[in-house]
């Protein structure tokens, strides 16, 4: 069974989330599920396909979180930045 996913995630600044995930981008974990993510207007579009739901649920949890941590660092060293 194939299954696949799309997730689009509106943000301030999704080029930067993007360009700091990019090397995740170029290894692979599993062979059992792809990933791709690229930026999309004021958001960030990322697409799983994976061969079973246990390679998916695992794939997007790693995924998800790997861009909300790249995100929340953008915000800090954002307000980092405009403070200093």
């Amino acid at each position: 069974m194939k299954l696949s996913s799309e997730s689009v995630i509106l943000m301030d600044d999704p080029e930067a989330v993007y360009r700091s995930i990019l090397p995740e981008l170029e290894s692979t974990v599993t062979d059992r599920s792809s990933v791709d993510v690229e930026v999309r207007e004021s958001s960030l579009v990322m697409r799983v396909s994976s061969d079973d739901i246990i390679s998916m649920r695992s794939t997007l949890n790693t995924w998800l979180r790997l861009i909300q941590i790249a995100h929340d660092v953008c915000v800090v060293g954002r307000s980092a930045f405009k403070g200093a």
